[in-house]
């Protein structure tokens, strides 16, 4: 179910629960039947350190012996309205727009899960993959990472060329790139493929657009070499 309305099917559970006649106990299985959904999307949807969890687990009632008061039901939907509004920002922020089709595809559940590093190592896990297969197939070679980058974008003899190279200054583009997609994998990729990392939202939205910019050029590389991919 998409979390956003599985999320409004929780608000209506709970507001369900403040209608009830009386106060709902530890005991009322529609109160566990909300506890326990609740409970698994916040650690599903890794929203488990927010501000609004932690307000909420406070307002929730643990033991047999307790009730929840409209007091605290009233805070708990008000949390989990505000979580609708993070996830929804999480779903339609708009630089998205900007983003290869093949970096979304496997960055944009990993981002929206607040799993910055791994969208990032993903989507240059993509490039490399996309390259390596082009160049299996021009060449029937197999390298990998920085070295596949330079035979691939090489200035002398490239297997895919991004721009005009009868003139000094589209071989400077092409060594330009070659190096951007080679320093790439050696400064993003492997990185964060050989060690635990944690990065910012705002880092992982940068080396987002870098890792389209690259994808694209391999788009216009693809295009001016002639191939079919």
């Amino acid at each position: 179910m998409d979390a956003v309305k599985e999320l409004d099917s929780l608000i209506e559970m709970m507001r369900d629960l403040l209608e009830m006649p009386g106060n709902p106990g530890y005991k009322t299985p529609e109160y566990r039947e909300f506890h326990e959904k609740l409970t698994h999307f916040i650690f599903r949807n890794h929203l488990d350190e927010t501000e609004e969890w932690n307000v909420i687990h406070q307002n929730l009632i643990y033991k047999s012996t307790q009730y929840m008061v409209t007091k605290e039901a009233d805070t708990i939907l008000l949390c989990l309205e505000s979580l609708k509004c993070v996830l929804l920002k999480k779903t339609y922020e708009p630089f998205w727009q900007y983003i290869h089709p093949n970096i979304y595809s496997v960055a944009k559940d990993r981002f929206a899960g607040e799993l910055y590093a791994d969208s990032i190592e993903a989507a240059f896990k993509e490039i490399n993959s996309r390259v390596k297969r082009l160049v299996r197939k021009c060449r029937s070679i197999e390298p990998d990472g920085a070295d596949l980058m330079r035979k691939c974008f090489s200035e002398n003899n490239p297997i895919l060329t991004i721009t005009d190279m009868d003139t000094e200054s589209g071989r400077n583009v092409q060594k330009g790139y070659m190096e951007m997609f080679a320093g790439a994998m050696i400064g993003i990729r492997n990185p964060k493929a050989h060690a635990n990392q944690r990065i910012t939202r705002e880092d992982a939205v940068r080396k987002l657009h870098f890792a389209s910019l690259l994808m694209y050029k391999v788009d216009q590389a693809i295009y001016n070499t002639g191939i079919i991919e």
